[in-house]
Protein backbone atom coordinates (compact mmCIF):
# COMPACT_ATOMS: atom_id res chain seq x y z
CA UNK A 1 0.00 0.00 0.00
CA UNK A 2 1.35 3.31 -1.14
CA UNK A 3 1.90 5.88 1.70
CA UNK A 4 0.55 9.23 1.60
CA UNK A 5 2.69 12.00 -0.06
CA UNK A 6 3.86 14.45 2.64
CA UNK A 7 3.75 18.49 2.39
CA UNK A 8 6.37 20.58 1.16
CA UNK A 9 8.68 20.98 4.20
CA UNK A 10 10.40 24.69 4.74
CA UNK A 11 14.62 23.83 4.95
CA UNK A 12 14.89 26.72 6.55
CA UNK A 13 11.81 27.80 8.62
CA UNK A 14 13.42 31.54 9.66
CA UNK A 15 14.13 32.36 6.31
CA UNK A 16 17.08 30.65 4.08
CA UNK A 17 20.68 32.02 4.79
CA UNK A 18 21.81 35.05 2.37
CA UNK A 19 18.44 36.11 1.53
CA UNK A 20 17.31 39.76 2.38
CA UNK A 21 13.55 40.00 0.47
CA UNK A 22 11.01 37.23 -0.55
CA UNK A 23 10.68 36.10 -4.00
CA UNK A 24 7.54 35.46 -5.65
CA UNK A 25 7.72 32.06 -7.22
CA UNK A 26 6.79 31.70 -10.58
CA UNK A 27 5.29 28.38 -12.21
CA UNK A 28 5.79 28.14 -16.37
CA UNK A 29 4.01 25.52 -18.45
CA UNK A 30 3.85 27.15 -21.44
CA UNK A 31 7.27 26.25 -22.63
CA UNK A 32 8.87 23.93 -25.31
CA UNK A 33 7.40 20.38 -24.42
CA UNK A 34 10.15 17.34 -23.94
CA UNK A 35 8.83 14.31 -25.59
CA UNK A 36 5.30 15.57 -25.85
CA UNK A 37 5.19 16.39 -22.45
CA UNK A 38 4.92 20.00 -20.68
CA UNK A 39 7.78 21.11 -18.18
CA UNK A 40 6.82 22.68 -15.11
CA UNK A 41 9.58 25.30 -15.11
CA UNK A 42 10.11 26.81 -11.57
CA UNK A 43 12.10 29.82 -11.26
CA UNK A 44 12.08 32.82 -8.29
CA UNK A 45 12.50 30.45 -5.91
CA UNK A 46 13.83 32.17 -2.11
CA UNK A 47 12.28 29.77 -0.03
CA UNK A 48 13.75 26.08 -0.38
CA UNK A 49 11.71 23.07 0.37
CA UNK A 50 11.48 19.16 0.59
CA UNK A 51 9.23 16.71 -0.59
CA UNK A 52 9.27 13.56 0.82
CA UNK A 53 7.68 10.83 -1.63
CA UNK A 54 7.82 7.39 0.56
CA UNK A 55 7.62 3.91 -1.25
CA UNK A 56 4.59 1.52 -1.12
CA UNK A 57 4.81 0.33 2.63
CA UNK A 58 4.79 -3.44 1.10
CA UNK A 59 7.99 -2.71 -0.62
CA UNK A 60 10.06 -0.26 0.82
CA UNK A 61 13.44 -1.11 0.55
CA UNK A 62 14.62 1.14 2.90
CA UNK A 63 17.02 2.98 0.15
CA UNK A 64 16.11 7.17 -0.23
CA UNK A 65 17.12 8.83 -3.39
CA UNK A 66 17.59 12.73 -2.88
CA UNK A 67 16.49 14.37 -6.08
CA UNK A 68 17.64 17.69 -7.58
CA UNK A 69 16.22 18.88 -11.07
CA UNK A 70 18.31 20.60 -13.60
CA UNK A 71 17.63 23.91 -15.18
CA UNK A 72 20.80 25.94 -15.41
CA UNK A 73 20.80 27.22 -12.16
CA UNK A 74 17.83 29.28 -13.20
CA UNK A 75 14.92 27.44 -13.17
CA UNK A 76 14.17 24.01 -12.09
CA UNK A 77 12.81 21.53 -14.21
CA UNK A 78 10.64 20.24 -11.78
CA UNK A 79 8.28 17.56 -13.09
CA UNK A 80 10.34 15.80 -15.89
CA UNK A 81 13.30 16.00 -13.61
CA UNK A 82 11.54 15.50 -10.01
CA UNK A 83 8.55 14.67 -9.39
CA UNK A 84 8.01 11.96 -12.01
CA UNK A 85 11.57 10.53 -11.13
CA UNK A 86 10.25 10.38 -7.42
CA UNK A 87 7.48 8.86 -8.41
CA UNK A 88 8.86 6.31 -10.69
CA UNK A 89 11.34 4.91 -8.29
CA UNK A 90 8.51 4.80 -5.55
CA UNK A 91 7.02 1.81 -8.03
CA UNK A 92 10.57 0.06 -7.59
CA UNK A 93 10.61 -0.05 -3.63
CA UNK A 94 12.20 3.39 -3.28
CA UNK A 95 11.78 6.26 -1.13
CA UNK A 96 12.51 9.78 -2.63
CA UNK A 97 12.77 13.56 -1.22
CA UNK A 98 12.71 16.16 -4.18
CA UNK A 99 14.78 19.45 -3.18
CA UNK A 100 13.50 22.78 -4.46
CA UNK A 101 16.76 24.30 -4.35
CA UNK A 102 16.87 28.16 -4.60
CA UNK A 103 17.10 29.98 -7.76
CA UNK A 104 17.91 31.40 -10.38
CA UNK A 105 21.57 32.75 -9.62
CA UNK A 106 22.01 34.61 -6.82
CA UNK A 107 24.33 38.13 -8.30
CA UNK A 108 27.94 37.78 -6.84
CA UNK A 109 27.84 34.31 -6.03
CA UNK A 110 29.15 30.91 -7.13
CA UNK A 111 25.92 29.19 -9.28
CA UNK A 112 25.78 26.74 -6.65
CA UNK A 113 26.56 28.15 -3.49
CA UNK A 114 23.01 29.01 -2.01
CA UNK A 115 21.81 25.62 -3.97
CA UNK A 116 24.31 23.50 -1.61
CA UNK A 117 23.30 25.02 1.98
CA UNK A 118 19.73 23.47 0.17
CA UNK A 119 20.84 20.27 -0.82
CA UNK A 120 22.95 19.70 2.28
CA UNK A 121 20.06 20.93 4.34
CA UNK A 122 17.83 18.35 2.94
CA UNK A 123 20.65 15.78 3.59
CA UNK A 124 20.70 16.44 7.51
CA UNK A 125 17.04 16.42 7.47
CA UNK A 126 16.57 13.65 5.72
CA UNK A 127 19.39 11.70 7.58
CA UNK A 128 18.01 12.91 11.03
CA UNK A 129 14.19 11.67 10.45
CA UNK A 130 15.31 7.94 9.05
CA UNK A 131 13.18 6.72 12.06
CA UNK A 132 10.26 8.39 11.81
CA UNK A 133 10.17 7.95 7.58
CA UNK A 134 11.16 4.12 7.89
CA UNK A 135 14.29 4.44 5.78
CA UNK A 136 17.54 3.67 5.94
CA UNK A 137 19.98 6.31 7.27
CA UNK A 138 23.14 4.60 5.60
CA UNK A 139 21.05 4.37 2.53
CA UNK A 140 20.96 7.89 1.43
CA UNK A 141 22.13 9.31 -2.15
CA UNK A 142 21.59 12.19 -4.11
CA UNK A 143 21.07 12.36 -7.60
CA UNK A 144 20.42 15.31 -10.10
CA UNK A 145 20.32 16.08 -13.65
CA UNK A 146 22.63 18.37 -15.51
CA UNK A 147 22.85 21.66 -13.18
CA UNK A 148 21.33 19.45 -10.42
CA UNK A 149 23.66 16.92 -11.16
CA UNK A 150 26.57 19.07 -10.54
CA UNK A 151 24.95 20.05 -7.20
CA UNK A 152 24.61 16.38 -6.36
CA UNK A 153 28.61 16.29 -7.41
CA UNK A 154 29.65 19.06 -5.17
CA UNK A 155 27.54 17.73 -2.23
CA UNK A 156 29.34 14.79 -2.54
CA UNK A 157 32.59 16.05 -2.34
CA UNK A 158 31.80 18.78 0.34
CA UNK A 159 30.20 16.58 3.27
CA UNK A 160 32.79 17.27 6.51
CA UNK A 161 31.28 20.55 7.16
CA UNK A 162 28.08 22.58 6.58
CA UNK A 163 28.04 25.44 4.45
CA UNK A 164 25.38 27.06 6.43
CA UNK A 165 24.75 28.02 10.41
CA UNK A 166 23.25 25.46 12.18
CA UNK A 167 19.38 25.99 12.11
CA UNK A 168 18.76 22.45 14.84
CA UNK A 169 19.55 19.59 16.17
CA UNK A 170 19.28 17.65 13.00
CA UNK A 171 22.56 19.25 11.52
CA UNK A 172 24.18 17.57 14.00
CA UNK A 173 24.25 14.31 11.53
CA UNK A 174 26.51 13.16 8.68
CA UNK A 175 26.05 15.52 5.62
CA UNK A 176 27.88 12.88 3.34
CA UNK A 177 25.98 10.69 0.55
CA UNK A 178 26.22 7.74 0.93
CA UNK A 179 26.05 7.23 -3.24
CA UNK A 180 25.48 9.97 -6.20
CA UNK A 181 23.66 9.47 -9.54
CA UNK A 182 24.67 12.05 -12.25
CA UNK A 183 22.09 12.07 -15.05
CA UNK A 184 23.97 14.27 -17.86
CA UNK A 185 26.02 16.69 -15.53
CA UNK A 186 26.52 19.95 -16.28
CA UNK A 187 29.44 22.13 -15.01
CA UNK A 188 32.32 19.17 -14.28
CA UNK A 189 34.95 20.53 -16.25
CA UNK A 190 37.50 23.11 -15.72
CA UNK A 191 39.87 24.93 -17.64
CA UNK A 192 42.40 22.38 -20.02
CA UNK A 193 40.44 19.44 -19.40
CA UNK A 194 40.74 19.54 -16.19
CA UNK A 195 37.94 18.48 -13.52
CA UNK A 196 35.98 21.47 -11.88
CA UNK A 197 37.74 23.35 -8.67
CA UNK A 198 34.65 23.04 -6.75
CA UNK A 199 35.14 19.06 -7.04
CA UNK A 200 37.80 17.71 -4.88
CA UNK A 201 37.13 14.15 -5.09
CA UNK A 202 39.44 12.00 -2.76
CA UNK A 203 39.03 8.37 -2.07
CA UNK A 204 36.24 9.33 0.40
CA UNK A 205 34.15 10.52 -2.17
CA UNK A 206 30.67 8.25 -2.26
CA UNK A 207 30.53 5.64 -5.17
CA UNK A 208 29.43 7.37 -8.20
CA UNK A 209 27.55 6.46 -11.36
CA UNK A 210 27.50 9.21 -14.31
CA UNK A 211 25.04 8.75 -17.23
CA UNK A 212 25.84 11.15 -20.48
CA UNK A 213 23.98 11.80 -23.18
CA UNK A 214 23.95 12.37 -26.53
CA UNK A 215 21.82 15.68 -27.76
Amino acid sequence: MAMAQQTPIVLFPDGAPGETRKLTQKDDLSGDKVAGCPVLRISDVSEPTLTFYPAPSDNNTGATIIVNPGGGYNILAYNLEGSEICKRFNSHGLNCVLVKYRVPRREGKEKHEAPLQDLQRAIAYTRSHATEWKIDPGRIGVMGFSAGAHLAAVASNHYSQATYPKVDRYDETSLRPDFCILIYPAYLDGPNFSIAPELKVTENTPPTILVPTQG
